[in-house]
């Protein structure tokens, strides 16, 4: 298909998110892109928008939405509609966007909590800020587990993320990630009870 071609087809946004500018897109062609992009970011942005508050967050998930059907346009399927498929990928990025910022409430949480313990303490015998003793545990971890947390609990990525990032499988990373948690709980606990005793 000849990219001038497609202006014809583009009369309206029905016509526009037809098959032949689906196929298009597929091509590489920018500008079947572009004018896919001026018929729907709109209606991306507010889906995201009703979910998440904060208009920074909402802005730069509509445009990894993009970036993403444009990195992986080969992927399309022609047997259904391009904005629905449009849609799939702005539910994925909301889904892992939630999954990242639930982790990271989790995390508070413990820092919290574990803060409120070693205030407990003695300002003489407190060797360690809470930080100090969480990179304390997750530095006695095994190398690989330790990267997979770091990814996992300090840069927000999901388990099927990290699994494609270190060629291991999901499951492999469900362990890696159970086992460290644990650890990292006994290690912190340890910690606190070698500094109230010293």
């Amino acid at each position: 298909m000849i990219l001038c071609n497609l202006r014809p087809i583009m009369g309206n946004s029905l016509e526009m998110l037809s098959t032949p500018t689906l196929i298009a897109l597929k091509n590489g062609h920018h500008d079947a892109f572009v004018e896919i992009y001026n018929v729907l970011h709109i209606k991306i942005f507010r889906f995201f928008q009703k979910r998440i508050g904060l208009h920074d967050t909402v802005k730069d998930l509509t445009q990894q939405c993009f970036i993403r059907l444009w990195q992986f346009r080969h992927t399309l399927s022609e047997e259904h509609p391009l904005e629905k498929q449009v849609y799939i990928i702005a539910r994925s990025l909301l889904i892992n966007h939630l999954k990242k910022e639930s982790t990271q409430k989790r995390l508070r949480a413990i820092h919290i909590q574990q803060t409120e313990k070693e205030v407990q303490l003695p300002a003489s015998e407190s060797l360690f800020e809470m930080s100090g003793e969480l990179t304390a545990a997750i530095d006695t971890l095994p190398p690989v587990r330790k990267k997979v947390i770091l990814l996992k609990a300090f840069q927000g990525f999901t388990n099927k993320e990290i699994a494609a990032q270190m060629s291991i499988s999901v499951k492999t990373v469900e362990d890696h990630v159970t086992k460290a948690f644990r650890h990292i709980r006994e290690v912190v606990v340890f910690i606190i009870l070698l500094l109230y005793f010293y």
